[in-house]
Order: C-alpha cells, then sequence, then structure tokens
C-alpha cells in the first residue's frame, strides 16, 4: 500500500511504499531507499485522522507513517472495532496515570507539605526567617498602609509589643507597627513583624485588651507559627506551578503569599498553644490577664455590636473564640495596667491624622 513517511528527522512527508509482512511492517521511501522503518506490528499504533487516515506510531521511534485506514485494515488484520478498543484501552490508562499523578500531588500539598511545615519552620535559620519576613513586610504595605497618625502613639504602641516581647523567648526582635484597613484584626509576619490595624485599637476599651492581641501575636512569632504557615502556604504554591509547567515563579509566589497572609489560619491547637503562651508572657509583665478574656468574649458575641458584626476579621481568622474566651476567663489573673489612661487615649490618636488626630473620649483603663 502507498503511504507518507514522516521520519522524525526532517519536516517534510517522504511518499512510501507501506508492507506488513511476518509480523512486521516496514516502509521504505520512494525517493531514497535510505529513507525507511521496520517496526513490529504488534508495537503500531493507530489514530485516526480527520481525513479518514491513520496516523501509525511505534513507541520507540520517532517516525510516524500516514496510510489509508481501509488498506491498513485489510493489510494488519486489524478490524475498526479492534481498533477503537485499543484507542479507548489507552485513554483509559492516560486518565488512571493523570489521576494517580494529581493524587500524589493533592497528597503532598494536603498532607505532605502541612506535616513537614512545622520542622521546616523550627529548622529555618533565624536571620532566613527574618530576610523572609522583611520581603512579606514590603509587599504588605501595599493593601496595609502603615498608619501616619499621631508619632507619640506609634511610639507607646511599638514599646508596649517590644516590652511584651522581651518577655517572651523569641529569637526574634518584636516589632508593632498599625496599619489602614478596614477591619479588626492582627497578624504576624515570620521574623517578628506585627501588624495591628487602626479599628482594633479604635474597638480596644483599654489597653490590656491590646497588651492581651500583641501577646497572643508575639506567640506565634515565638513557637514560629508564622513561619509553618508561611513554608505551608509557599510551599503548596511552589509545588503546583512546577506542576502545571511554571510560569509565576518564587518571586510571584512570594508576593500572592504576601497578599493573602493576613487571612490565614492557624489550627485550633495552634491557636490555643498561643493563647496559653500569651497568658504566661502577661503575667509576666505583670499585666492582668482580663483584657484577653474581654476581647475574646465581646468578638465571640459581636452580633450585639454592628461595628464588629461588620469588621471583625479577627473572628474570621481565628477560630472558635467564644470557646477560647471562656478558657481566657478561667485563666484570669491580675496584675497592674498595661499603661497609664493618659497614654492609653494618645494611643488611640495613632492612625488619626488631621482633625481626626484631636483628641476624643476613650474608655478608661479598668
Amino acid at each position: 500500500m502507498d503511504g507518507l513517511l514522516f521520519d522524525g528527522r526532517v519536516a517534510r512527508p517522504w511518499p512510501a511504499h507501506v508492507a506488513v509482512e511476518a509480523g512486521r511492517v516496514r516502509a521504505q521511501a520512494v525517493d531514497d531507499a535510505s529513507v525507511g522503518v521496520d517496526w513490529p506490528l504488534a508495537a503500531v499504533r493507530e489514530t485516526l485522522r480527520n481525513d479518514g487516515r491513520y496516523a501509525l506510531t511505534q513507541g520507540e521511534d520517532d517516525a510516524r507513517l500516514v496510510v489509508d485506514a481501509e488498506a491498513w485494515r485489510a493489510a494488519s488484520g486489524r478490524s475498526h472495532r479492534q481498533i477503537a478498543k485499543r484507542g479507548r484501552g489507552r485513554e483509559w490508562a492516560l486518565i488512571g496515570g493523570l489521576a494517580a499523578a494529581g493524587l500524589a500531588v493533592a497528597a503532598t500539598v494536603f498532607i505532605g507539605v502541612p506535616m513537614a511545615a512545622r520542622p521546616l519552620a523550627m529548622h529555618t535559620p533565624p536571620k532566613l526567617e527574618a530576610r523572609f519576613g522583611a520581603n512579606m513586610e514590603a509587599q504588605l504595605r501595599v493593601p496595609f498602609r502603615p498608619c501616619k497618625g499621631d508619632p507619640e502613639a506609634a511610639e507607646l504602641l511599638s514599646d508596649l509589643g517590644y516590652r511584651l516581647g522581651e518577655a517572651a523567648d523569641s529569637p526574634f526582635e518584636i516589632r508593632v507597627r498599625a496599619v489602614r484597613a478596614p477591619f479588626v484584626n492582627a497578624f504576624a509576619l515570620p521574623g517578628g513583624a506585627i501588624l495591628v490595624t487602626g479599628p482594633l485599637i479604635e474597638e480596644a476599651r483599654g489597653p490590656d485588651e491590646v497588651a492581651a492581641v500583641l501577646a497572643h501575636e508575639i506567640a506565634h512569632v515565638e513557637r514560629r507559627h508564622a513561619m509553618q504557615a508561611a513554608w505551608r502556604a509557599m510551599g503548596a504554591g511552589l509545588l503546583l506551578d512546577a506542576v502545571v509547567g511554571g510560569g509565576s515563579g518564587a518571586g510571584q509566589q512570594l508576593i500572592v503569599l504576601a497578599g493573602g497572609f493576613a487571612d490565614h489560619r492557624f489550627s485550633r491547637e495552634l491557636e490555643a498553644e498561643a493563647d496559653a503562651r500569651a497568658i504566661e508572657i502577661l503575667q509576666a509583665e505583670n499585666i492582668s490577664t482580663k483584657g484577653m478574656a474581654d476581647f475574646f468574649g465581646r468578638l465571640a458575641h459581636r452580633g450585639d455590636d454592628p461595628r464588629l458584626r461588620q469588621a471583625a476579621e479577627w473572628f474570621q481568622t481565628h477560630p472558635n473564640t467564644a470557646g477560647r474566651a471562656e478558657r481566657a476567663r478561667r485563666a484570669i489573673r491580675p496584675g497592674q495596667p498595661s499603661m497609664s489612661e493618659r497614654d492609653w487615649a494618645v494611643m488611640g490618636r495613632v492612625c488619626r491624622t488631621g482633625d481626626e488626630a484631636k483628641p476624643k473620649s476613650r474608655n478608661t483603663v479598668r
């Protein structure tokens, strides 16, 4: 039978004579006797073309034959049904292979990466984590602009974070700054940076509530929970990036990670660990732990306060707030206010500018 031979070396097709003899398929170019193929018939695979011809291939060869479908079936002894059945078998094998690969990737992303995140975080050199956190903090300056209100207020917030950080066993210096955002939240970054939104300070009913939030986030830094979350998110992102063929790069993965870091969730186990450690940090500084119970308690019943109902992102990213509020209430210990009434009134202006910065009535220290 006549056919076309693509030898896999040049783009042009060679007119060829094709024969099936003694269980083998032999094709030789009409114009050049040195161009040809000799394949085992059992290894030949057919693909039906739109023009009613078959494209024949053999797994170990880059060459390809194109022959008339009816002539091929007569020469090879294969029926159309047999060929179609073999084709479906290959399709199912391919689907099965892809499904197995997908399951393997999913297992790695959702099981392997989370399991590896903790040991990776604990063995990450502090200098590397600090550099990683600094890069992330720089990226977060776009969605979370730093507050440029009263400089004294910013210093008071920073000093409170520094004091609490001194009571912790963190390998990093704690750096706290206020940022502009339309919701109540605070979150720790790898390397010791803690961002507090202006609405959180405005909604707090005393400095001890802010101190409790800072102590909780400092505990996340100390136990390197923030780095665990970063490894978990970055590891999954880089793995998926490799699987789908690249194109986003590690730098863009970092940007994506930074952009969504405010929405990350720690497990309930890690949140409970941070709560317990926060109480120890507050007690070490002789600060009353009542602020933690009060703050969590209000967020747990945020439906009673329309402002919190609309803005409390903390509740969404820190699950089981009601249970945590109850545990914090059972663990209340007495202590001194974390700052004076005067300093608390000043700190309330940390994100206010212009007329907003004028003194307003603040909840008194309890």
